[in-house]
């Protein structure tokens, strides 16, 4: 049997097997970066684009992410080039052990956290300048880094991607946190280009769930990116008048925040923001947002009280902008998420409704 020559003729010695390990390396890092940088370059573009049609102030800026000082594979110095390239205002990184990326972070001009383990969660800490040893005890540690000038936040509260999945004691122990606090609703681990995934999608149905118990739970959206190459995935439009760190903690800690993998959101009701909660025995006031994306809007939707209660669909459209009444029989919140022509996703942080009395607030499912 005549068989088939391995190389076409004319391509002998084609073959890369010639290669040194610079070339390697070079292909199997710098490469992909490249490709990666290439990506949020462009996401910035877009952002700056929208931003025309989006008349408030606000800072792009991701709050969780590691290097080689924990279990990550990318220098600082290289996260902080990914940052830059990305577009965003500020970049933290969180490594798990401690503050040995500190001295780094400052010469490279990015914000410092941190991120150990407790019991049945990791625990994100921002704004905290000394390294945070857990007792393993989830809501001990929490009121420990509040009390000492920290801001504690959860990370990836129902898992993460790939195969990380959450069981129900780690949700119920969220819980027990003191009220208000921070969640991701996206995190970006082991994730380029865009970052939500299934998990995301478990983790927005536990905000939900969480903000019907009676429970304020600001959200937050975090690459957590373990590469450089993660970097700039999703973000916080943080509303705050000066991006220097306390600002942005201050407006992080009062959920002035919208979280994005590319489209602004504005959300209000009366003249109560997102993060606020309306005053009880006040008139509610109308409802009005604004969702803008230079790509184009696939699909914005209205949350109330763990529902779906308005659907827009602009068609492509690149702005949409909402005035009317809040819909009926609403008691815990208002929200506002929306999808882009290209899937990329964004979301509010709620207008919370007055406390109802102690007999009639819900606990946690069971």
């Amino acid at each position: 049997m005549k068989h088939s020559p391995a190389l076409i003729p004319g391509q002998e010695g084609k073959r890369n097997l010639d290669q040194t390990d610079e070339m390697i390396a070079e292909r199997r890092w710098q490469r992909p970066l490249a490709y990666a940088r290439f990506v949020v370059e462009d996401l910035a573009r877009r952002v700056e684009t929208s931003r025309r049609d989006f008349p408030w102030r606000f800072f792009r800026g991701d709050c969780h992410a590691h290097t080689q000082h924990s279990d990550g594979i990318g220098q600082v110095a290289e996260m902080a080039e990914m940052a830059q390239a990305a577009g965003l205002d500020f970049q933290f990184i969180t490594d798990h052990w401690g503050l040995t990326q500190a001295v780094e972070c400052r010469r490279a001009g990015l914000w410092v956290g941190q991120e150990p383990i407790t019991e049945h969660h990791h625990l994100g800490i921002l704004g905290l300048k000394e390294t945070f040893v857990p007792l393993n005890d989830l809501r001990r540690d929490f009121r420990s880094v509040k009390k000492r000038g920290g801001i504690p936040f959860i990370p990836h509260p129902a898992g993460w991607w790939p195969s990380r999945v959450y069981t129900d004691a780690q949700r119920q122990a969220l819980y027990e946190l003191p009220d208000p606090f921070l969640m991701e609703i996206i995190n970006g681990a082991n994730q380029t280009g865009t970052a939500f995934d299934y998990t995301d999608a478990a983790a927005v149905a536990l905000w939900d769930e969480m903000l019907m118990s009676g429970r304020r739970v600001h959200a937050m959206g975090n690459t957590d990116a373990h590469a450089p190459h993660g970097v700039g995935s999703v973000w916080n439009g943080v509303l705050a008048p000066r991006c220097d760190e306390a600002a942005i903690l201050r407006a992080l800690a009062a959920g002035r925040v919208f979280v994005s993998e590319a489209p602004l959101l504005w959300l209000q009701v009366g003249t109560t923001g997102m993060g606020q909660r309306l005053r009880a025995g006040t008139p509610t006031g109308p409802l009005r947002c604004r969702v803008v994306d230079a790509e184009g809007l696939l699909r914005v939707r209205l949350v109330a009280d763990g529902k779906v209660r308005r659907t827009w669909h602009p068609d492509g459209k690149p702005v949409l902008d909402v005035v009317g009444a809040v819909p009926n029989r609403v008691r815990k919140y208002v929200r506002v998420e929306a999808i882009a022509m290209d899937g990329r996703r964004g979301y509010t942080n709620p207008v919370y409704f007055p406390v109802p009395p102690p007999s009639s607030r819900l606990s946690a499912p069971t």
